[in-house]
């Protein structure tokens, strides 16, 4: 693991949350939610340190 801080910010909130940077093993953010198929969200994920980006399929839970 890389020798940086972690921004302030980042603690406190679970990580199970967002993914942590392939780069810089950084927690990343969530930078953009949208639609994907049917019963699922596209989550956009950005690293604030090195501005690597992930991009995840979620199955979310549409009430019937």
């Amino acid at each position: 693991m890389l020798n940086r801080s972690v921004p302030s910010f980042f603690h406190g909130k679970p990580t199970s949350e967002r993914p942590f940077c392939a780069d810089c093993e950084c927690p990343m953010i969530l930078s953009r939610l949208e639609p994907d198929k049917p019963g699922f969200d596209l989550r956009s994920y950005a690293c604030l340190m090195c501005a690597a980006t992930e991009s995840i399929s979620v199955a979310i839970d549409v009430g019937n």
